[in-house]
Order: structure tokens, then sequence, then C-alpha cells
């Protein structure tokens, strides 16, 4: 198969999997209830921190593996007894991963950025997770969660065609793939979108503060996609996993979303 046919058939992929993957996603954000949402989103979790781990090099020990799926399962189900309790379950991911180096230290011996990496992973995947969740239990914290979803696949969207079509200049050297019109493009329709949302869903909002949010929500997605590059980079791979079709893994097509969501819950919280 020639590159060029190959790319359109890796293209077709992925519109057929956002065709199908975007309208489960929102019919799982207003039809099902609270413990149902906050299921799919700790399996979602479980495999994101799953794809992450199988980047690092050397490999996870299975221990690691085991004692922080455990804890993903505590966090989560935590939020169905109360949203706080999640809290005191935190420091346990640093202090389990401890733990286990205590007793096969001799067996795996790695360096401190080693360690950083393993430790950073569940912060890096769950946290924003968890403040999907609590955004979703706000309210009117559905239709939020269409806001930020609307606007980062919009600004996805929008970075990859505007780049695919006039992109010249590249962005970082971290992601040739990426350019700064790619990147201009993609806060264009995160504002767009923004603007529309807003003025359909939240009419008391002045439009002026709804485009802002959407630009800031899109340059957070930005940054995060460009720091699972980096992740991905460092690891010498091209995606961090297979299950979704001309996308690559769920940590690929969610990674705007990590760095997104927690910029939008500080702004419901303030």
């Amino acid at each position: 198969m020639s590159k060029r046919n190959r790319t359109m058939t890796d293209h077709a992929k992925r519109v057929l999997t956002a065709f199908i993957a975007v309208p489960l996603l929102v019919a799982a954000v207003l039809v099902a209830p609270f413990w149902a949402l906050t299921i799919v989103i700790m399996g979602a979790t479980l495999l994101a921190v799953h794809e992450f781990y199988a980047m690092l090099r050397p490999p996870v020990s299975k221990a690691i593996v085991v004692v922080t799926d455990l804890l993903i399962v505590c966090l989560f189900l935590s939020l169905l007894r109360t949203e706080m309790l999640f809290i005191a379950l935190l420091p346990f991911f640093t202090m389990s991963v401890l733990t286990v180096f205590l007793f096969t230290y001799r067996k795996d011996q790695r360096k401190s950025g080693d360690l950083g990496r393993i430790l950073i992973g569940p912060f890096y995947i769950c946290l924003p997770l968890l403040f999907f969740l609590l955004i979703a239990g706000l309210p009117r914290g559905k239709t939020w969660i269409l806001f930020i979803l609307a606007v980062i696949f919009a600004g996805d969207t929008g970075s990859f065609y505007v780049g695919r079509w006039l992109g010249k200049h590249k962005l970082t050297p971290i992601s040739p793939g990426k350019t700064w019109e790619g990147s201009v493009g993609g806060l264009l329709a995160n504002g767009i979108s923004a603007a529309i949302f807003g003025s359909l869903f939240f009419p008391a909002l002045s439009l002026i503060s709804v485009v802002v949010l959407g630009i800031g929500l899109g340059i957070s997605g930005q940054v995060g996609d460009l720091a699972e590059s980096l992740l991905k980079r460092i690891s010498n791979i091209k995606d961090s996993g297979t299950v979704l079709p001309g996308h690559g893994g769920l940590l690929d097509r969610i990674d705007s979303l990590l760095f997104a969501i927690p910029v939008l819950y500080l702004y419901l919280s303030l």
C-alpha cells in the first residue's frame, strides 16, 4: 500500500472512530447516573494508566501495577460515598510505590528519574479525571462537561486540519507534526465552539468571558497534547496504544483533556 493510500485509510479510521465514540461518550454523560459514569471514567483511567506504564523502560513491576489498579478503584469508588474522601487516598499512590521499592530494590535497580516517572503517572491521569466527575456533580455540571468536550474536540479537529492544509512553521521539535498554523487554527476553533455553546446553554454569561474561557482551555489542551508527545518521544514510541483505530491509545485521545479539565474546575470553583 502506498504512503498516500495508507494515510487516507488512517484518516478514514480516525473519522469513523470519532463518529462512533463521541456520541457514546455524550450519551454516557447525559443519560448515565453518577455511579455508572464513575465506573466508566474509572475504567478509562485504568486503561490510560496501563498505557502510561507500558511506555516506561525498564518495565514497571507487576506489583506496582496491581497496587496502583487497586488504589485507582478505591479512589473512584470513594466518590460514591463522599467527594472529599479521595484526598485521603492520594498519598497512598506514593507510599505504595516506595514500599514496593523497599522490598525489591536489589532486584530492580532504578534511577531516581525512573522512580519519578512511575510516581507521576497516576497523578497525571487520575486527578484530572477525578475533577471530571466532580464537575459532573455540580449544578449544571453535565452541561459544563459537554462544554469542555465540545471545545477541546473542536480545537483538536481545527488544529489537525488547519495544520494539515496550511501548516508550514514547526511549533516544537518535540512533535514535528505540530505547526504554528495548526495551533492558531485550533484556538480559533476553541473560541468559536465556546461562543456557540455558551450562547445556547449559558446565555447569562458574557460572550467574551465564555470565549476567553474556551481559548484558555484550548491553550491548556495544546500543552497537554505536547506533554504527552514528550512522554512518547522519551519512550521512543508513536502511539500510547491501539485501542482507538486512527487515534492510537486512549491516552492519545484524552491528553488535551487532562490539562484542560483542572482549568475548568478552577474556573467553576472561583
